[in-house]
């Protein structure tokens, strides 16, 4: 599996400090809801992640702004289990949208560089805070190292997106919000054909949460979101029981 993958691959430290700081950082997600991931999977990602991202912090890695702190740390963890429950959505309602049916080929809504965070121009009117603007810095560096990994030599943002290749976007985990919300109006008019009045609530949140201004740390994410995705899939018996199997079929997320 890609995003697997690129987990295992990962750096990180090992010291009885780090160790314990990984050890609560399990606890602490183990106790929040993943609807669509199993166990074992949230165990993984955080214990890699946070490995990862602790030796960032003590390396004063460039690219990420001001020290890794618990709660940078941990921000960014949970940003990757929500965003990888978004993309397993997106692996079964609206991917194939994108590759078979869109309309503006062949960058489509991937026709700039919107996976990044913060521009001058939001710093200037949003004002974040400062845990948010550390948060856009850090995940320019992680947007970097997982585009990297899943790119596979493949040439990347010779137009658009520079993570667009020919066979589709290469992050999975660290897309910015922008990106991750994003439905254009094909896809919406596609979700709403096929699951009727229950995608009506996830396509008015997903484009809510697509056009929030980003102030704080906790508007990168909609967690609603991923039970109405729930909600609209079980509408067409497509949803089961725990984790992965919530989408009919094991969807993972890595396409």
């Amino acid at each position: 599996m890609p995003i697997d993958g690129w987990l295992e691959a990962l750096p990180g430290p090992e010291s009885p400090t780090s160790s314990r700081d990984v050890a609560d950082d399990v606890a602490l997600f183990a106790g929040r809801e993943h609807p669509l991931l199993p166990v074992r999977t949230v165990h993984h990602q955080v214990a890699r992640l946070s490995a990862h991202l602790l030796g960032l912090g003590s390396a004063g890695a460039p690219g990420v702004s001001g020290a890794m702190d618990d709660g940078l740390r941990r921000a960014l963890i949970g940003y990757s289990l929500y965003t990888r429950q978004l993309d397993m959505v997106q692996d079964r309602a609206t991917k194939h949208i994108c590759r078979d049916g869109c309309e503006r080929p062949p960058l489509g809504c991937c026709n700039r560089s919107h996976n990044v965070v913060f521009s001058l121009s939001d710093i200037m009117m949003q004002h974040p805070t400062g845990l948010a603007l550390r948060m856009g810095d850090a995940l320019a560096r992680l947007q970097a190292e997982e585009g990297t990994h899943h790119a596979h030599g493949a040439p990347m943002g010779e137009r658009g997106c520079p993570y667009l290749t020919a066979t589709g976007c290469t992050l999975h985990l660290f897309k910015s919000p922008l990106c991750v919300h994003y439905l254009c109006p094909t896809v919406a008019d596609a979700l709403n054909a096929a699951h009727g009045p229950e995608a009506v609530p996830f396509v008015a949140g997903m484009r809510r949460a697509a056009n929030r201004q980003l102030e704080r740390s906790s508007d990168f994410m909609d967690p609603g979101l991923i039970e109405a995705a729930v909600r609209m899939f079980a509408a067409d018996g497509g949803a089961g029981n725990g984790g992965e199997g919530r989408l009919g079929g094991g969807a993972s997320g890595n396409a």
